[in-house]
């Protein structure tokens, strides 16, 4: 108990001190107008008598000046935690508490509760090395897991700092950390048909997950999916993002997934294999045959290590805001930005990526009460862009897919202002979680998110099988950990991946006969989601439900609002990070009561566009059951409600009409192409330019992460990016800063050598892509639908127009199946020239 109540003490000031120094911050900068010196005598922790100052190291209290005192390694005000007053939070609490960060051996293998002297005491030996690296457990079998027995967690609103701890009115800021904790994901209870093999099999233990959060009235809001950001469009929000993946002693905790972590991909390296940083040490790995010298440009021993040992290290974040349109690279979430716990063991790793310092500076410069230091850093979003459904998650630099697996995801709201006492919009079901009880709740956030588990209900994750003689790197061009999808497989090779909603396993929801808002988000690694409602219980094994299926409707996507109501409709497509917002009318269920299941016919394997439907059910098409109250209501989503709602949203687009002129001023050509071993498995998946030596003949040219910027575009220039997809899945690009529409579609015809021509045959046949809505009837005609990410079809050039933003800026687009996003199909763009220099070549980055 004393070594939780020093790990609480501790973190208390830490953000105790961060809150002073932002305070500090903003009142220099008022002061005496010069942030510069601020920063200086920040950085410098106003020290005197060579005593330090709040917020600066320390072992004992003499270290700090008079009337401060050292709380656990770090100067401050007072251990208590006092100067952070409890922010309120208009929102209940949800149905299960998460649970506190582990500090019991138990909760986390090889963790001791640490006995290191209280403050004031001798300074602490040397910490002990980090814990084991956990692996994973046989992977659980699917049918010893009940479907529909937890109730829906409906994510609470994420306390922001009032009252003195609010240190700029002009923002809505919050101090939101990530920490391991331990959650109940999986029900309690064994299904009444489990197969003999789940004899032995404890249904009740909990899951360790990371989880973003804050602490508030004394309690921790950590918790996956995140507490939801409420925010008011016009109203900038401020972001103190603080790493805390280490345990009670301040040891950092090493990689849940660091069996499965490569190391040969380009990625965030901070151990520095090969000497570098943000960098494979495999590249240029293999070297061609024969080759000399300087041709031999791998790495062999440094690709080696890469290959053969495990990153036991601590974990770097960084987090992005997917969809903020008009937000400063400096506060975007760039992957090479990424930052390291403020852990006591960090020795023989660095503790910031490549491009933190630089956008720090570019940060405090233009809000110069950005706090940033060890373990932390202050992004500011613009909240400008029209109410839409955002989301957060973790983007670090060759290990997206893993930190996002492990749980790293929240929703961020934009609103006009918070449906307190009527609707969003008129016709539009609310409230929305924080203005009640669950039950009173009609517009639900909804994130779905496949997982694997193992017999210790701990998340499984996959390898690489061991790969034919030569085909691993070095010697081979194949990384051999990596996987280019997740998909978990049983030992028969069939499926053993289960959908959770908001962090529950196939969970329930009780809902009354109206009509509800779903918010729907697919935040999926590499799944694609045909969503569909029916009243028949789903079986595994049968063929897939095509009885009872009952319509919807849809009034908006990722970017917000549709010119009108679409609809109805009996399926949407969600690629990976796609969302859509529906509405599905509950008093159409036939009956008095009863229930409908959301369904997914989406396949466990790699979406190729059109492979949907059909076959059989297996546990991940069961998504959620909603079960209908026996009460009737006189709400329905008849013709005149949704009447009422159509001319909503036709008056709410006509203000500000987002349809981009159809003359760009630039078009581009990329390529999305795939590489394979000599054995036919993948070595990568690249965002490429289009080769145009041979008109008659084009070519795919490979672009990784580190080759020069292919796109500056101008400031406010409308562009038309074309996207070729010469590989055979369907992949989700997205689009960092800016929103863009699918403006057209173009059938290309593949030659074996990988050359391609266009047909001239535009749009998409039927059956491909089908549930997905590229536009919407507008009041003149109809329009295209604002986006920030769409599936690519195989085998088609995808037109994609966007207007940049006004500011110079160093952004990303990539593919969102994130397995494919960390091994190099991703590349930076410019908008402009921001005037930075790249660390890793010394070369102007946006020439």
């Amino acid at each position: 108990m004393v070594t939780a109540n020093r790990a609480v003490a501790r973190t208390a000031c830490v953000l105790a001190s961060l809150l002073l120094l932002i305070a500090a911050a903003v009142d220099g900068v008022r002061v005496n107008g010069d942030a510069s010196s601020a920063r200086r005598r920040l950085a410098q922790g106003n020290s005197r008598r060579g005593q330090a100052g709040i917020g600066s190291p320390c072992s004992q209290p003499k270290d700090c000046q008079p009337q401060i005192t050292c709380c656990i390694g770090v100067c401050a005000a007072s251990c208590s935690g006092g100067p952070i007053p409890p922010a309120a939070s208009p929102s209940p609490p949800p149905t299960s508490s998460p649970s506190p960060a582990p500090t019991t051996p138990g909760a986390s293998p090889g963790v001791k509760p640490s006995t290191a002297p209280a403050p004031g005491v001798s300074p602490v030996p040397p910490p002990p090395p980090p814990p084991p690296i956990y692996v994973n457990g046989p992977v659980l079998n699917p049918a010893c897991v009940a479907k529909y027995q937890l109730p829906l967690l409906l994510p609470p609103i994420m306390p922001k700092l009032t009252g003195a701890a609010a240190t700029n009115g002009a923002y809505d800021q919050y101090i939101i950390s990530a920490r391991e904790i331990l959650q109940a994901v999986l029900p309690p209870v064994l299904p009444a048909n489990a197969p003999p093999e789940c004899t032995g099999y404890d249904p009740t233990a909990k899951t360790r997950v990371w989880a973003y959060g804050t602490d508030a009235g004394g309690s921790s809001t950590h918790n996956w999916p995140s507490y939801t950001i409420e925010a008011t469009r016009g109203k900038p929000v401020q972001v103190l993002w603080g790493n805390e993946l280490v345990d009670s002693a301040r040891r950092y905790r090493p990689h849940l997934f660091a069996d499965q972590l490569d190391q040969t991909l380009h990625w965030a390296n901070p151990a520095k294999l090969g000497g570098m940083l943000d960098d494979s040490p495999c590249m240029g790995c293999p070297n061609p045959p024969g080759c000399k010298k300087a041709a031999c440009t791998c790495n062999v021993a440094a690709c080696t290590a890469a290959a053969t040992s495990k990153y036991n290290g601590p974990v770097p974040l960084v987090t992005h805001v997917h969809g903020m349109e008009g937000v400063q690279d400096n506060s975007d979430g760039y992957s090479e930005a990424w930052f390291m716990p403020d852990a006591v063991n960090l020795a023989g790793y660095a503790t910031n990526g490549t491009w933190y310092d630089i956008l720090r500076a570019s940060a405090q410069a233009s809000n110069p009460g950005s706090v940033f230091g060890p373990g932390a850093a202050t992004y500011t979003y613009p909240v400008s862009q029209r109410p839409a459904q955002l989301w957060f998650h973790d983007h670090v630099l060759g290990i997206t897919r893993l930190n996002v697996y492990a749980g790293l995801a929240g929703f961020f709201m934009v609103r006009n202002a918070f449906p307190q006492n009527g609707p969003e919009l008129p016709g539009l079901p609310y409230p929305p979680p924080g203005m009640g009880p669950d039950s009173a709740v009609r517009e639900l956030p909804l994130a779905i998110q496949d997982r694997a588990f193992d017999t210790s209900n701990q998340l499984y994750y996959p390898k690489q099988d061991a790969l034919p003689a030569g085909d691993a790197l070095p010697t081979g061009p194949v990384p051999p950990t990596w996987v280019p999808e997740f998909f978990a497989s049983l030992p028969d090779g069939s499926d053993a991946t289960l959908m959770t909603v908001n962090g529950r396993v196939a969970p329930r929801h009780d809902v009354a006969k109206e009509p509800y808002r779903l918010r729907i988000l697919n935040g999926c690694n590499a799944k694609s989601l045909i969503i569909y409602f029916s009243t028949t219980q789903p079986t595994v094994g049968a063929e897939v439900v095509t009885t009872g299926v009952l319509p919807f409707w849809v009034v908006g996507n990722e970017a917000g609002f549709f010119p009108s109501l679409v609809g109805p409709v009996t399926q949407v497509l969600l690629g990976p990070a796609e969302r859509y917002d529906v509405i599905f009318d509950f008093s159409t269920v036939p009956g008095n009561a009863g229930s409908v299941y959301m369904l997914n016919k989406g396949p466990g394997v790699p979406f190729d566009g059109a492979n949907v439907g059909g076959g059989t059910t297996i546990h991940q098409a069961q998504v959620m059951r909603f079960d209908v109250l026996k009460s009737r209501s006189s709400i329905t989503f008849d013709k005149a409600l949704r009447a009422t709602l159509d001319a909503a949203l036709r008056a709410e687009y006509s203000k500000a009409p987002t349809q981009l002129p159809a003359a760009p001023s630039r078009t581009r050509q990329f390529a999305l192409l795939e590489y394979f071993g000599a054995n036919g498995n993948p070595m990568g998946q690249f965002l490429g330019n289009v080769d145009t030596t041979n008109p008659a003949a084009l070519q795919g040219a490979k672009q990784t992460w580190m080759d020069p910027v292919a796109a500056v575009t101008g400031t406010d220039a409308v562009e038309e990016w074309t996207v070729i997809n010469l590989t055979g899945d369907a992949h989700p690009i997205h689009m960092h800063e800016g929103l863009f529409e699918v403006v057209k579609q173009e059938a290309v015809t593949i030659s074996p050598t990988g050359a391609f021509t266009f047909t001239g045959q535009l749009g998409l046949p039927a059956g491909l892509l089908d549930g997905q809505i590229a536009s919407a009837p507008c009041d003149t005609g109809t329009c295209f639908v604002r986006k920030d990410t769409t599936l690519i079809a195989p085998g088609y050039a995808t037109t994609l127009r966007f207007k940049a933003a006004s500011r110079p800026g160093l952004f990303m687009w990539h593919c969102h199946l994130l397995e494919h996003e960390d091994n190099e199909m991703m590349r930076p763009f410019c908008i402009g020239n921001p005037g930075y220099v790249n660390p890793h070549t010394g070369r102007t980055m946006c020439a």
